[in-house]
């Protein structure tokens, strides 16, 4: 079969281990090496399964159980996690995670968003087109392979050699498999670890409760405790006849996973031992200081700014015209979910002081290599050579946030008009290809169909108009498109009378319009595509990236890292590599701890577990907050005390639980597993507190949200309109 390898092998700019202990339950584990760093003291705190039944090459383990959900052409980056829970396929995942799906079933006849998603058989079974699933089958230490005759290289050279090495072990390892290759560079380039996935295409919805259920608080209650909420979902992975990865047919079978998670209809209680097994997606614990401070208090206070505007707009545009939701509810708990993260982070890195704090943990190791002439020599000066080139870096850095923030992902015209830009440079060829002109018209008919399908032409207007006044206002010159300085400049700076007229007469806002003119087959693309005044805006957003941003951040950041490799050497040195974990990097990791409450703020303590009666207590007290709606027939198991064998022995129905595992974006959709490798519950939020976790776990605050097992249990046999899902679990 054929093979796709996928190298990584470069860290984020910063994985500097600062001299500070590895708390108890600090850290997102590598599987692989977990039996020596960190089993013990899981024994210790109530763990009873073996190293192997974590994680094992040639025996079903939890590892199989595991996996990333991921959209097409991903590079194997996962942006949620989930687990299998049954021999036929069948995973769970958080509602949030999978919500973009239910909201694209969902219309004025079926309304999965009001009512839930419950299939009833296999056929009822939706496939969800573009997600995928990446499923660990092996991670491998490779790094005496990868350096490999690298004794006497540096610079470019250096990079090349790893990079055909790597290439070399990745087709040796899957040769006839199928199988893809991420190879990842651990604590600056010292080590390397070599991830083998099988990927899945076909992944189809089975069950999600209704929104007032799987977010239930909204919002409002967006990384916030006491939560109440049922973030749950259920997919199927399809197979073929071979149980091997296949494209989508009806032919098509469940996947036999190698293993599942019994699900424990007993519950938890504080102090219980957990473990978080997933995918979490990047944390920046090691960073030093000047970087932190620049990104908290500089690209976080833009970004949020920008976000806050966003939403604004759009909340604003919902409220006058509640048919919006459909449209916009997705990407409206995206953008919120991204601005308290980074509202939080300023909180948290404020309150901790972290700033100065690895300030002076930075001092230290200045001190220790300036007490010997050879370590002076080699470290003496990197920490300020580091910050005087991270001066230059940030510059880019935030002009890397307004492109993504602003301008590709600020009004929905412009990635859309973006996707025309291959069309445009076939017809600028000296002499067109008609066939693949004709063929990629064909493709942008389709594309067009999906997205005015959910646009709102108002709204997209709005925000283009703010979003373009906010990047012109922050960037300097040399990053400012030049058809935006030409138009504000033809306009008097009048904004809102620029975007009503591009937007007015601009090809891309009209369906028919543009529809028609894709199936024409003599087409005048510099007439009416290239001279547009939207396009030529839009694209000025990417060729200034392209231009000016990309390649100059890319040669500053190579700087970067070199400098960055040299001063964790010394850092290594200083404390030794014992016990100390890398950062998050979307690779399979094992986060561990119990069941904990919070001291979270001065006089505030929150309580380890919440229930049923707060869920009500939210409702009454918030009648007409759309936020905190529960449906009727929840308020009536509720009344009469209906929890069936999902209560605990004092009659409570427990809705979700803090645990002091360590988490991050990513761990979304992650099991919680108790001491016996039973699912106990499915990861879903941090507290707000908490955030800055990914720059410094705090043992008092660092904690994770989960949706208890009983919850969803419950659900499935009480409130779901079928026992579909609930006839095939393994309910301990």
């Amino acid at each position: 079969m054929r093979y796709l390898i996928r190298t990584l092998l470069l860290l984020v700019a910063f994985a500097i281990v600062l001299p500070v202990s590895v708390k108890a339950d600090e850290g997102m584990w590598l599987p692989l090496l977990l039996k020596d760093q960190r089993f013990a003291k899981m024994r210790e705190l109530g763990l009873k399964l073996s190293a192997e039944e974590i994680y094992s090459v040639n025996e079903a383990c939890i590892k199989d159980a595991v996996i990333g959900l991921m959209g097409e052409g991903a590079n194997l980056r996962s942006f949620g996690t989930a687990s299998f829970v049954s021999d036929s396929g069948l995973i769970i995942t958080n509602y949030h995670v999978v919500m973009s799906y239910v909201e694209r079933f969902s219309n004025e006849e079926n309304d999965f968003l009001k009512y839930g998603y419950w299939a009833r058989e296999r056929s009822q079974e939706s496939l969800c087109r573009g997600l995928q699933m990446k499923q660990l089958m092996w991670m491998e230490d490779v790094t005496d392979q990868i350096l490999e005759g690298t004794e006497s290289l540096e610079g470019r050279e250096l990079q090349l050699k790893i990079n055909e090495n790597g290439i070399n072990i990745a087709e040796k390892a899957t040769k006839g498999t199928g199988y893809e290759v991420k190879m990842q560079a651990l604590f600056g380039n010292s080590q390397y670890i070599m991830n083998v996935y099988s990927v899945y295409r076909d992944i189809r919805m089975v069950a999600a409760p209704p929104f007032a259920i799987g977010k239930f608080g909204g919002n409002t209650d967006n990384y916030r405790w006491p939560r109440h909420t049922g973030d749950f979902a259920f997919l199927r992975v399809y197979a073929n006849e071979q149980n091997q990865p296949a494209s989508f047919s009806q032919n098509n079978k469940p996947y036999n996973p190698k293993h599942y998670l019994p699900v424990s209809a007993k519950g938890v209680n504080e102090g219980d031992f957990v473990m978080v097994a997933g995918f979490p997606g990047s944390t920046r614990q090691y960073i030093p200081s000047f970087a932190l401070e620049k990104i908290i208090y500089t690209e976080n206070v833009h970004k949020t700014a920008i976000r806050e505007e966003k939403m604004n707009i759009i909340n604003n545009a919902v409220a006058e015209n509640p048919s919006l939701k459909y449209r916009y509810t997705t990407r409206l708990s995206s953008i919120g979910n991204s601005y308290l993260r980074w509202k939080g982070e300023i909180m948290g890195v404020s309150r901790m002081g972290l700033v100065n704090q690895k300030r002076k943990e930075e001092e230290q190791f200045v001190k220790w290599a300036n007490e010997n002439k050879e370590r002076s020599a080699k470290y003496g000066t990197i920490l300020s050579e580091m910050e005087e080139h991270y001066q230059k870096v940030a510059e880019y850095n935030l002009a890397m946030a307004y492109f993504q923030e602003a301008g590709l992902n600020g009004s929905e015209i412009v990635p859309f008009i973006g996707k025309f830009e291959k069309l445009a440079a076939i017809y600028s060829r000296k002499e067109p290809n008609l066939k693949s002109a004709n063929n990629e018209a064909k493709r942008l008919v389709a594309l067009t169909d999906q997205f005015f399908n959910n646009w709102d032409y108002e709204i997209d207007r709005k925000l283009f108009r703010n979003l373009m006044v906010r990047y012109y206002e922050a960037m300097p010159d040399k990053f400012k498109p030049e058809a935006m300085v030409k138009y504000l400049f033809q306009y008097n700076g009048d904004v809102e009378k620029l975007s009503l007229e591009v937007f007015e007469n601009s090809i891309f806002t009209s369906k028919e319009r543009l529809k028609s003119f894709l199936n024409e087959q003599e087409r005048d693309v510099q007439k009416v595509i290239k001279e547009d005044p939207l396009y030529q805006i839009a694209i000025g957003y990417y060729m200034v990236n392209v231009n000016s941003i990309v390649r100059q951040r890319g040669e500053l950041q190579a700087r970067l890292m070199e400098l960055n490799n040299a001063y964790l050497n010394g850092y290594m040195e200083f404390i030794g590599k014992d016990n100390l974990y890398p950062d998050a990097n979307n690779s399979q990791r094992i986060s561990y701890g119990t069941v904990a409450g919070a001291k979270a703020q001065d006089g505030l303590v929150y309580e380890p577990l919440t229930t049923m009666d707060g869920v009500m207590d939210k409702f009454n007290n918030s009648r007409e907050d759309k936020d905190f709606y529960i449906p009727k027939k929840v308020r009536e198991l509720h009344s009469n005390k209906d929890y069936g064998s999902y209560k605990s022995q004092d009659g409570i129905l427990y809705i979700n639980f803090l645990t002091n595992a360590h988490t991050t974006s990513g761990s979304s959709g992650s099991p919680v597993i108790n001491c016996n490798g039973e699912l106990v519950g499915i990861n879903f939020d941090r507290i707000w507190e908490g955030v800055a976790s990914d720059y410094r776990y705090d043992p008092e605050i660092s904690r994770s949200i989960t949706v208890d097992a009983r919850y969803i249990l419950f659900l499935l046999d009480k409130y779901s309109p079928t026992d579909y899902v609930l006839r095939e679990l393994d309910v301990r």
